[in-house]
């Protein structure tokens, strides 16, 4: 379980889940601050790049309209889109997987929960 700073993610129900005995999760907190794992970022820096860069817009709607094209149109922008928001943690998922896939594809006579531990 990804474990992003949301206050949400504090609270008391949350933490209630997680002492559930034998839960079998294993919990990634993300650091305080960490850009690099959130795809919203690269969509931002994208925005910034492509529409508002050296742009003073004078109001809060303005910048609203001028920004509007740009996000609806990213439908139609698939391909860049996934290549943009390609996290660091997404490349070590892959890796990871890379490694379970190679593990599974020797002859194991070992239980998956076990090996995956």
């Amino acid at each position: 379980m990804i474990w992003d700073n949301s206050p949400v993610h504090r609270g008391p129900e949350i933490r209630e889940l997680l002492a559930t005995p034998d839960l079998q999760l294993r919990l990634v907190a993300l650091p305080p601050y960490s850009p690099d794992f959130n795809p919203d970022e690269a969509i931002w820096d994208w925005a910034r790049e492509e529409v508002t860069a050296n742009s003073c817009f004078g109001s809060a709607d303005k910048v609203q309209e001028t920004l509007e094209p740009f996000f609806t149109n990213l439908s139609e922008r698939t391909i860049e889109v996934q290549r943009r928001c390609r996290t660091k943690l997404q490349a070590q998922a892959d890796a990871l997987m890379r490694s379970t896939n190679q593990m599974f594809a020797l002859p194991h006579h070992v239980d998956f929960t076990l090996v995956s531990v």
